[in-house]
């Protein structure tokens, strides 16, 4: 049963921080066409979102939990060590930033028009979701490297 959890853990962190990856690279690439065209560029990033990136956070967190405490429940008193404690705080950190800063950022921005009145909030929530979806990435990918570096008994 351990290796379904992280196989489920493993499919959904690879889909939460590739769609994250994706979405960053549509959104760099965004720059360089007519601004009129932007409007479909961020419905595409917020159906990444939608379904990519936050079921992979919201997965990847639960999936993670639940190893936890089947792994917490097999120790015999010992640690468990700080590359774990910090692969577990920056991936919990970092799908609550996800969720809570960057996919509404994106849901709010697709339903903006990038030209005519609406164009200063447009650009401020593409700012928002950059800057949100940068830390959250930044921490799926700092958990990564410490569960790459979490040496198991």
């Amino acid at each position: 049963m351990n290796g379904i959890w992280h196989f489920i853990h493993y499919l959904a962190f690879t889909t939460w921080i590739g769609g994250a990856l994706s979405a960053m690279v549509v959104g760099i690439a965004m720059k360089r066409i007519d601004r009129s065209l932007w409007g479909a560029v961020v419905d595409g990033q917020a159906a990444i979102y939608r379904v990519l990136v936050g079921p992979g956070a919201i997965i990847t967190a639960l999936s993670g939990i639940v190893l936890t405490f089947q792994m917490y429940n097999g120790l015999s008193g010992g640690q468990a060590g700080s590359w774990l404690g910090t692969m577990q705080g920056a991936g919990i950190i970092g799908a609550l930033v996800t969720l809570l800063g960057a996919m509404p950022a994106a849901f709010k921005l697709s339903r903006l028009e990038p030209l005519g009145p609406h164009a200063a909030a447009f650009d401020a929530l593409r700012k928002r979701l950059a800057i949100t979806g940068s830390i959250g990435g930044m921490l799926g990918l700092l958990a990564l490297v410490a569960g790459a570096l979490y040496r198991r008994a």
